[in-house]
């Protein structure tokens, strides 16, 4: 089956200004963000005042069409591929054809992605700090897009993500989770949209944004959702606690139990932190992730 290189939707005002990148649905059981970017797609032709706003979405295609995190063509995982080749495989392919068409040609880059099938997540949004301009510039707009949470991520980020073009491209770029599961929450969609579009706003290519409602509560960590805290044992989790809480020392985080209830393993936080994203499926086997974790940036 050959890739299919999805649709870039450009809107571009009579203005001069900044291009800005948002791809949506880099795994394809995730659907905030990709009817978030396509509500864009369609208002925005009516309000942009100047510059381009490029927008994929869905940016799997293939695997949107199966609902599936990883691509049903090659099993590759388009989020740990970036930049891709021309000559990869069917996904290496896709990413090589948005990194060269998309990202490239973009001043900033947003990734609309949420915790999709197997974990959750609370609101947020997450960018790698760290002293060049725009690393400083990738912060900022973080905070003008006043997710629940703001996840900073010191260093540069892990080879194969879009993050990682955009950071070795010297382009600002943020990206964006939400609580996924195949169930969209109303507060996530439209904190999707408003954020999208008070980048857009503060970068002078919209005359108008929604006004933030809260304070974001400011985290660091390293946000590898291939890691975190793993369970030892074979068994069934049980949560005391769910994504978003404050967790002080020693606090209990979880249990692994047997089918009779026994406990085999219990999880505690080991520094007061906040719970960032946690396994959906109780069934867990070792090795598998039962949580991630960020400490509060004061």
């Amino acid at each position: 089956m050959p890739v299919e290189i999805p649709e870039i939707i450009t809107v571009t005002s009579q203005n001069v200004g900044p291009t800005v990148a948002i791809l949506a649905g880099v795994h394809g059981d995730e659907y905030e963000g990709v009817i978030a970017a396509l509500s864009l797609a369609r208002s925005l032709p009516k309000e942009l005042i100047s510059g381009t706003v490029m927008i994929v979405s869905p940016a799997n295609v293939t695997a949107w069409q199966n609902c599936n995190r990883i691509s049903p063509i090659d099993g590759a995982n388009l989020a740990r591929v970036f930049p891709g080749s021309q000559n990869g495989s069917a996904t290496e392919q896709l990413a090589h054809a948005i990194t060269e068409q998309v990202i490239k040609v973009a001043d900033v880059l947003i990734d609309l992605h949420s915790a999709g099938t197997n974990f959750e997540m609370p609101f947020l949004c997450g960018f790698h700090a760290g002293s060049h301009s725009w690393c400083k510039e990738s912060e900022r707009l973080a905070n003008v897009f006043n997710a629940y949470f703001t996840w900073h991520h010191n260093g540069e980020p892990d080879y194969g993500r879009s993050l990682t073009v955009a950071y070795e491209q010297q382009i600002p770029a943020i990206y964006v989770e939400g609580h996924g599961g195949r169930s969209i929450k109303k507060t996530d969609l439209d904190g999707y949209t408003a954020g999208v579009r008070r980048v857009l706003q503060d970068l002078k290519m919209l005359s108008a944004a929604p006004n933030t409602t809260h304070d974001s509560i400011q985290v660091f960590g390293d946000g590898n959702t291939d890691a975190g805290l793993v369970t030892t044992i074979d068994g069934y989790l049980v949560t005391r606690v769910k994504v978003g809480d404050r967790v002080s020392t020693g606090e209990v985080i979880a249990e692994i139990i047997d089918i009779s209830s026994v406990v085999l393993m219990t999880l505690y936080a080991t520094q007061t932190c906040y719970i960032m994203l946690f396994r959906r499926d109780a069934k867990v086997s070792t090795g598998d992730t039962i949580c991630i974790t960020a400490n509060e940036l004061r």
